[in-house]
């Protein structure tokens, strides 16, 4: 079997309910790219590529199409033999430093053309699994008191048993919020507070040891994702686990990591870091530093989705206990203003995840166990901007 085409499909997402973030409001306008690879027996794997963006991604919609069509295709996949993971790997890493978006893209889609391949899920093909569902969050973004309120309730009534909740424009309203959403979830519900970098050092220990009192169970990137000297001394400074999300992408960011002690948890995302290959390796080294892991999403599509569902249930050191919640499908649901699968009324592919009651389940089909719907995927096309073909597609 070998590789012989590859489309690169830009589309644009506006979400229903966007999420207040330190940097901005997500979900205003997020532009995507979908990848299909091509092989020479009939079978196509899907990948996806959402960066959030240059500045917290570090990537955009057109770097990452950039990297696919005129560096990964014609110096690495074309004619490949798409069981060559490895080698793809080596391959890629030599011939772009960087770029994990789109090496990620290409990374999911050969694990859904070779599982496909071998008649068996992508979980089965990464290391099985360990249960049939994932606890999930669920996400509120920075707002007022009542519309934390609001969200909250929402989030409750709909069985989530866990909450990850935006901070980082005021100290006083962080503070606010955090009790806001204490008060309404009741005692038993599990709090996740992400700054995404907002803070120096020093504010994030203050606002943090405020924050304790409401039994947070952890904090996100409290301080700028190069500053791992800063992240140690936050850790040091607070009883509350203090994680790298923005820190956490590469194999060399998780040595820096091990190195300076500037972490307890790696909010880890599969969508961000290369793939499931390379995901692997970060989780494991991670876990031999005794540094917990524990899933996130990068709010993209129903691809994304079946990625973090097969990674998640194939990698039992993600999300050990009490830490048993994940950030994953918040994106696809804040696109339609949903709580549950029952409400993802136009995803790009058939066969999304199921969410329901506060769980997420794995596909059970060959592959990523999901199929690409066309016309929707062409109804999210980024104006201005067209699909690449490069090879032979079908």
């Amino acid at each position: 079997m070998k590789i012989i085409g590859m489309e690169v499909t830009p589309i644009t997402l506006e979400w229903k309910k966007t999420i207040g973030e330190s940097f901005g409001e997500v979900g205003k306008r997020e532009d995507d790219v979908i990848v299909q690879i091509f092989a020479d027996n009939g079978l196509y794997g899907l990948g996806e590529a959402m960066t959030l963006g240059p500045f917290y991604g570090r990537e955009s919609q057109g770097t990452v199409m950039a990297l696919l069509a005129e560096h990964f295709w014609p110096k690495v996949l074309q004619d490949e033999d798409p069981f060559n993971i490895d080698l793809i790997h080596y391959k890629m890493d030599k011939t772009v430093s960087e770029g994990s978006f789109a090496k990620t893209a290409v990374d999911v889609a050969l694990h859904d053309i070779v599982a496909k391949a071998l008649n068996i899920p992508v979980c089965k093909l990464i290391g099985g699994s360990y249960t049939d569902k994932i606890a999930l969050h669920w996400p509120i973004g920075i707002g007022t008191p009542e519309e934390i309120e609001e969200d909250v309730s929402r989030g409750m009534a709909a069985g989530y048993k866990a909450i990850k909740m935006k901070v980082g424009n005021d100290a006083k309203q962080d503070i606010e919020m955090v009790k806001t959403v204490r008060e309404v979830a009741g005692p038993d519900v599990a709090i996740v507070v992400d700054a995404n970098q907002a803070y120096d050092v020093k504010r994030a220990i203050r606002i943090i040891r405020q924050m304790e009192k409401y039994d947070i169970q952890r904090v996100e990137q409290p301080v700028h994702y190069k500053d791992l000297d800063g992240m140690a001394l936050v850790r040091q400074a607070v009883e509350v686990p203090i994680g790298a999300c923005e820190s956490a992408v590469t194999p060399q960011d998780i040595i820096h990591i091990i190195k300076k002690e500037a972490a307890d948890f790696l909010n880890f995302k599969v969508m961000r870091s290369g793939g499931f290959y390379p995901s692997k390796a970060i989780v494991q080294m991670a876990t031999a530093a005794g540094i917990f892991c524990a899933g996130s999403t990068m709010l993209g599509m129903g691809i994304e989705l079946a990625t973090d569902a097969h990674f998640t249930v194939s990698t039992i050191a993600l999300g050990p206990s009490p830490y048993k919640y994940h950030g994953i499908a918040s994106g696809i649901l804040k696109l339609f203003n949903a709580v549950d699968s029952t409400g993802i009324t136009k995803d790009i592919v058939d066969g999304t995840p199921t969410i329901s009651n506060g769980f997420m389940t794995v596909p059970k089909g060959p592959g990523l166990g999901i199929e690409l719907n066309k016309k929707n995927l062409n109804s999210y096309m980024t104006k201005g901007r067209k699909p690449i073909l490069l090879g032979k597609t079908f």
